[in-house]
């Protein structure tokens, strides 16, 4: 390791070891300091080890932020285009509220068991018929109406 001075905050450091303390390569190194990312070396072509390491954490810092804001810009226009197709399947008569789903549902239900009570069929019938309709599989008709 070439440094100039063993205190850290006033190290120098070439590239190939400025690359070590970040993980990076010399050539890496050298292509940061012309992107300006991190400090110029000196006339020696040392680098100031620590104000480097500090200016490439800031550069790291900083591109993580963007990809962040990204992403959650991403997230945002997904979400409002999801929103506009819910709206346009609405506007078409393809999407109804839930509730207004259960409530027709609820009524037909209420209905159907008040009609087969009121029929001619025996107690015992109307029982077997009221659990067959309570315990039937309906997975396979929510199935078909998802598709």
């Amino acid at each position: 390791m070439k440094t100039k001075n063993e205190n850290l905050t006033s190290a120098l450091a070439d590239a190939a070891t400025v690359a070590q303390f970040v993980g990076l390569t010399p050539k890496r190194v050298q292509q940061l300091h012309a992107e300006n990312r991190i400090p110029a070396p000196d006339v020696d072509g040392l680098f100031p080890l620590a104000a480097t390491v500090a200016r490439y954490v800031d550069f790291l810092r900083a591109r993580a932020d963007v990809a962040t804001v990204t992403t959650a810009k991403r997230r945002k226009l997904q979400a409002q285009a999801e929103m506009a197709e819910m709206e346009l399947a609405k506007k078409r008569g393809e999407l109804v509220p839930a509730k207004a789903v259960e409530m027709v549902w609820t009524a037909a239900i209420i209905s159907a068991r008040e009609i087969i009570c009121q029929s001619h069929l025996s107690r015992k019938e109307q029982d077997e018929v009221l659990e067959a309709l309570a315990s039937a599989d309906h997975t396979k008709h929510l199935q078909i109406a998802n598709a």
